[in-house]
């Protein structure tokens, strides 16, 4: 469990810096120390009833850190929507690789997702337009280079396998037996992950439970009751990855006005 709690620490650092990095490709000014504190503490409101609060959340933290609107909240929107579509991309790649669901369909889906990643860098950017429509905000889009997008592509697609990773170590520490299938747990936590993210519950509780419940079985990764118990202590687990942090941060001033960035470009 250390082992596993240790690498989704260190996924938080790279989602952290890759964040970082197209905001500062955006023209704005943001430390290391800043980017990590309006992370951690935008993460809470996951908490909260309904979804995708934390983009907002993350896009008045970074305002009052001196990040200019129209920055913090097209970089949270760009890492918003490439983080879906590799999580999707990796979801549909994994789980069409398990013994369970290789077919001539799955190695469809899996061409189709690859194709999906190449063109993501290029259509990214002009989605901040269509959010923009869509929530009837003016919002000035910056321009912004291939380089950005394909870093948030790359980082949050190497997120996913981390925490699938991750997962699975936790498999190991919590089901008896033999270690199981890494393609399948990789799946099933990107999946339930996404289940959540989706669902208007704080966090997304029950839904992603009910998700790698479902899952779990059908890959082969544990019997019902297993998953069942298995469900309950990754939420758990999550749950400390998740909040403790945020509070740390939060007590330290994570949420506290900042003097205005002046464009300035800091390493």
């Amino acid at each position: 469990m250390a082992l596993a709690s240790a690498i989704v620490l260190v996924t938080y650092a790279m989602l952290i810096e890759s964040w970082r990095h197209v905001v500062l490709a955006l023209g704005s000014a943001f430390d290391r120390g800043s980017a990590a504190s309006v992370w951690f503490v935008s993460n809470l409101a996951r908490w909260l009833p309904g979804a995708f609060w934390q983009l907002g959340a993350m896009t008045e933290l970074a305002r009052r850190r001196g990040v200019p609107v129209t920055v913090s909240t097209s970089s949270a929107v760009i890492v918003t929507i490439v983080n879906i579509f590799t999580g999707l991309l990796v979801t549909t790649a994994f789980m069409a690789t398990t013994p369970e669901m290789v077919s001539t369909r799955g190695r469809i889906i899996i061409g189709i997702g690859a194709l999906v990643l190449v063109v993501l860098p290029l259509v990214a950017p002009r989605l901040i337009g269509v959010a923009r429509r869509v929530t009837g905000r003016e919002l000035v889009v910056p321009r912004i280079g291939f380089r950005a997008v394909a870093v948030a592509a790359v980082s949050t697609t190497a997120a996913w396998l981390f925490y699938g990773v991750a997962f699975w170590i936790m498999t190991r520490a919590v089901l008896p037996g033999p270690w199981r299938d890494l393609s399948a747990c990789i799946a099933i936590y990107t999946a339930s992950y996404l289940t959540g993210l989706f669902n208007p519950a704080p966090a997304g509780v029950g839904a992603a439970e009910g998700a790698m419940i479902l899952l779990a079985p059908r890959l082969g990764v544990a019997t019902a009751a297993e998953a069942a118990v298995l469900a309950i202590v990754v939420r758990l687990w999550r749950t400390v990855l998740e909040i403790a942090p945020g509070f740390i941060a939060l007590a330290i001033g994570g949420g506290a006005d900042a003097q205005p960035s002046r464009g300035s470009r800091i390493p």
